[in-house]
């Protein structure tokens, strides 16, 4: 598994930030368009990988919620007060993973709008072509 802080270096060496689309020529437009082709597939292995960070934090979590949860006999016998503790501890447990979560759905949040600018500049990029070619 890695962290987001991973995934943002690797956006980061991507570097599609800075990327000029060139449509002065059709062979430059190719070109560019092979580019955002490439890019587009970086990006989707990213995004499925960070996919599957997300799925294993919550399997990780559900784990340790499922330790939490008393066994059917201890439940009767169980105070109010252990009762409030083990609310408590789940709910600490939960704030944790969906803050874990969050740092990752941010990643994957920057690589959808990467791969939408990516669709809209492949659009740009035809049309600048057919009104060339005709």
């Amino acid at each position: 598994m890695f962290g987001p802080k991973f995934y943002q270096q690797q956006l980061d060496e991507l570097g599609i930030d800075g990327m000029e689309i060139d449509v002065s020529t059709i062979k430059e437009a190719m070109q560019t368009l092979n580019e955002l082709e490439e890019y587009e597939d970086i990006l989707k292995k990213m995004r499925h990988n960070i996919r599957v960070d997300i799925r294993n934090i919550r399997k990780e979590y559900l784990l340790i919620l499922k330790e939490l949860n008393p066994s059917p006999e201890d439940k009767q016998k169980e105070s109010a007060r252990k009762v409030q503790k083990r609310i408590k501890k789940k709910k600490g447990v939960l704030k944790k993973r969906d803050a874990k979560i969050k740092s990752y759905e941010i990643m994957e949040n920057m690589v959808d709008n990467y791969l939408t600018q990516i669709d809209d500049a492949r659009i740009y990029i035809r049309n600048s072509i057919e009104t060339r070619v005709g």
